[in-house]
């Protein structure tokens, strides 16, 4: 993982520590990205801009509405967007009741990764008389519950052949289908269970391990952010929605994208389930 620089550190510590009452924040990850500044005027004279994505698991001792993006909002205002950040936010008492999956996802980090801040009158503490282990059982079924909710949205989207169907609610039918995959994409790769759900916070914990979320829904040109500005909408907005509000290439191209998206995550999913059966059996062996 690249270092962040200690002057960069020292912001990001203010930032998180400033806004809530922070126990430790973990930094287990970071992406070089790069992004082509547009320029309406003079456009051969494009910025290509470089800056440092950082994956944080951060522990708290309270709770304040919306934090994990207030958080992110101010580390890249702050750093002048030299630094993003994608903010797992945790309160310190739930290590004290977690499930199998979660509880190696977070013992992970709290051994292996760079512990940037940590407040001594009150540090995360998880209580364990082992080494956690993977629940390869219980991960199968979360993805067999996902797959039957994606299977039925599908079978629904796919097969209505109705010329009077609302391309706006296939879109946010579409929306499910996506956030679904990527919940047991993050689940099988890490352990984790998302507890927020924007499009663009999945995407960014699909990105920690695999270019999958990227190279099927790039957001470099506009018309790949028009698209995306429309597939990470949420329900609500179809309060107000009128008739053809979506338009129906878009659609097309949308609904294309996200069946390729499908068959490509299972594919995945299940090769990794496969190899972390495998490496299990393995070690059950070495054991006996």
């Amino acid at each position: 993982m690249k270092a962040i620089e200690i002057s960069q550190q020292k912001e990001v510590i203010e930032v998180i520590t400033e806004h809530i009452k922070t126990s430790a924040v973990y930094c287990f990850g970071s992406n070089d990205m790069a992004y082509i500044s547009n320029r309406k005027v003079y456009p051969e004279q494009c910025m290509h801009k470089e800056y440092l994505h950082l994956y944080l698991l951060v522990f708290v001792s309270e709770t304040i509405e919306n934090s994990s993006n207030d958080i992110s909002d101010k580390i890249k205002t702050k750093t002048q967007g030299a630094l993003t950040a994608t903010i797992l936010l945790h309160h310190v008492q739930s290590l004290e009741s977690l499930g199998h999956d979660q509880q190696f996802f977070f013992w992970q980090i709290m051994q292996n990764a760079e512990l940037l801040f940590q407040d001594i009158n009150n540090p995360p503490y998880l209580n364990i008389s082992e080494t956690p282990k993977r629940n390869l059982k219980l991960a199968s079924n979360y993805v067999g519950s996902r797959r039957n909710i994606i299977n039925t949205i599908w079978d629904w989207v796919y097969n209505d052949d109705d010329a009077s169907s609302s391309d706006e609610v296939k879109m946010f039918a579409l929306h499910q289908i996506v956030e679904q995959t990527c919940l047991s994409l993050i689940r099988v790769f890490t352990g984790y269970t998302p507890s927020h759900f924007a499009m663009e916070h999945l995407f960014s914990l699909c990105e920690y391990f695999s270019s999958i979320t990227a190279d099927f829904f790039p957001r470099h040109t506009k018309e790949d952010r028009d698209m995306f500005s429309l597939l990470k909408q949420q329900s609500h907005v179809l309060r107000f929605a009128k008739a053809n509000d979506v338009d129906y290439l878009y659609y097309q191209l949308m609904e294309e994208r996200c069946g390729k998206f499908r068959k490509q995550a299972n594919i995945l999913v299940q090769d990794e389930l496969d190899r972390l059966e495998k490496a299990e059996k393995e070690e059950n062996e070495k054991i006996k």
